[in-house]
């Protein structure tokens, strides 16, 4: 009772304050506090008359999200719970054991540590199933409620009791949670001669000086550099200013990159580069994909718009709204979302007009309603609908069966078992999954059940049913079970036929076991698509300066 006393009364605050506003913001004030009025009426009417005692915190949580759901994706109230949550967003540090988790059947598993932080130097490594948390059971929980459990201050304790899924044997280990800061550059280095590479993994505070140092390490480590990779793909963006300091590392100083236009002045901003840039002349590709969002795209879209990089890859997410953080009461915050951003060339690439909604859903911005803007040497580029790159390429496909195996987490069981049966693997660039391996691999799979349909098989059913629908399946009923006989494959011919695509995925995942993240990136680019082709074009001036010139 006193607690929702409480929050009647921070309405009642609310509304006189609003009250003080009506002179100053016209006639929505009215529409503002009678809303108000209606919402404390209906908290007093549930508190005083509902059959059982209600939960204001979260009844009041549940009005604000479903409020704010209908307006965009990006605007959310941010309670005081998730500010571990918030502050890893912004700054890529939270306090907690350091460690990625998922689900794996009942409980959640560590999928990797972090070198150096509480998780890894307590023990915790990948394949191991944590079982209590502060000796609460977590079994049946999400991955999410875990890392709450997990997260935390700084200096504080928590006790973790876990085994790993190949051993039955159960241990517990108390850790002080740390600050724990992610790598936003998880992997640079040379990728072919005279060509550098920059992975990006987010627009974290500060992230500009990290990638300017690694470029800075580039040049010093190879003093003829004549190319640079800075790889954007599924970096979801992050800080508008830190985007801006980055296209600062590669264009002149005073240069406008990208603005904001509101509905309030305030947000009407020009963002300009403030500093000396460290390289103007280093061609320069960008990778993107499908996953490379708002403050990926402003780095992308802007460094395209003066045409001062190759953008190599997939169509951008296309997120061109601005989002603002604002301070509420009990530690609480709103982001809301106050803008949509330009870059250089005049356009927006905001893919979604959530404005114009039919069944709770945005409407997409048709390709017939997208306008024809231009670069700095005049090359048509289009808005509202993300970076469409220079050079495409597309993401390698897999099969359903690969998948299946990816999906039910056997790749991922047999690269820890791999691991506690290797205690070493050679460096990330020099190992091989050999023969002996993968029929290791073979072997392992033997009893497992894969939950896996064949698409031709699926084909072939529909195919099968049609003919039995026009009364012709019997002129080709015994086409149909000889193409089933020939499709149709127990799970280790689907082994041996797929082993090439199963190998490219299970090796990056078993070099993770001893190298993380850093050893993964290694690995993959050596046979990465995006990376070849950007490889390619800055090994050919003149193909690179043709396609950054008029069309």
């Amino acid at each position: 009772m006193k607690k929702i006393k409480n929050i009647l009364k921070v309405s009642i605050f609310v509304i006189i304050g609003i009250f003080s506003l009506q002179f100053v913001v016209g006639d929505i004030s009215f529409e503002l506090v009678k809303n108000l009025d209606i919402f404390t009426s209906v908290m007093q009417g549930l508190n005083k008359n509902y059959v059982d005692e209600i939960q204001p915190g979260s009844l009041t949580k549940t009005a604000i999200d479903e409020m704010l759901k209908s307006l965009d994706p990006y605007t959310e109230f941010i309670p005081e719970s998730d500010m571990e949550d918030y502050k890893l967003m912004a700054t890529g540090q939270y306090g907690g054991v350091g460690a990625l988790i998922q689900k794996l059947d009942s409980f959640v598993v560590v999928s990797e540590p972090y070198e150096g932080f509480p998780a890894y130097n307590a023990g915790l490594r990948a394949g191991d199933i944590i079982l209590e948390v502060n000796g609460v059971s977590v079994k049946d929980k999400s991955t999410q409620e875990v890392s709450d459990m997990l997260k935390g201050a700084p200096d504080t304790d928590v006790e973790i009791t876990f085994k790993n899924i190949f051993d039955e044997n159960i241990k517990k280990v108390k850790l002080t949670r740390k600050e724990i800061k992610l790598p936003e550059v998880p992997y640079y280095g040379i990728v072919a001669p005279h060509i550098g590479y920059i992975s990006l993994s987010s627009f974290t505070m500060n992230c500009s000086n990290t990638v300017k140092d690694a470029l800075l390490k580039l040049k010093e480590n190879d003093p003829n550099l004549q190319g640079l990779i800075l790889d954007l793909r599924n970096n979801g963006g992050g800080l508008l200013n830190e985007a801006v300091n980055i296209i600062n590392i590669f264009v002149p100083k005073n240069t406008e990159v990208v603005s904001t236009k509101g509905r309030l002045p305030e947000a009407n901003r020009v963002y300009k580069t403030m500093q000396a840039p460290v390289d103007l002349e280093i061609p320069l590709c960008v990778l993107i994909n499908e996953n490379s969002a708002s403050a990926s795209e402003i780095v992308a879209g802007a460094l395209q718009d003066l045409d001062r990089a190759v953008i190599i890859g997939e169509q951008s997410y296309g997120k061109g709204l601005v989002q603002n953080i604002i301070n509420l009461p009990y530690n609480s915050k709103l982001k809301v979302t106050i803008a949509k951003y330009y870059i250089p060339s005049g356009r927006c690439i905001q893919k979604i007009d959530y404005s114009d909604k039919t069944n709770g859903v945005g409407r997409q911005i048709s390709a017939d309603e997208q306008k024809i803007f231009f670069t700095k040497n005049k090359r048509p580029v289009k808005d509202a609908g993300g970076i469409l790159p220079d050079i495409d390429v597309e993401t390698d496909s897999i099969s359903a069966f690969t998948a299946a195996l990816y999906v039910g987490q056997h790749i991922f069981k047999f690269a820890t078992l791999y691991s506690i049966k290797h205690p070493t693997i050679s460096q990330p660039d020099q190992f091989k999954l050999s023969d002996a391996d993968y029929n290791e691999f073979i072997a392992y799979m033997k009893d497992k059940e894969i939950k896996y349909s064949s698409p031709l098989k699926m084909e072939l059913d529909k195919l099968t049913k049609l003919a039995e629908d026009e009364k012709k399946l019997d002129l080709i009923k015994d086409d149909i079970e000889l193409l089933k006989k020939k499709i149709t494959l127990d799970n280790q011919d689907e082994l041996l036929h797929y082993k090439d695509e199963i190998t490219n995925i299970l090796t990056p995942e078993i070099i993770s076991r001893y190298y993380y993240q850093k050893g993964r990136i290694q690995y993959e680019l050596k046979s990465d698509n995006f990376t070849h082709k950007a490889i390619e074009i800055l090994s050919n001036p003149s193909q690179y300066n043709n396609i950054l010139s008029v069309k």
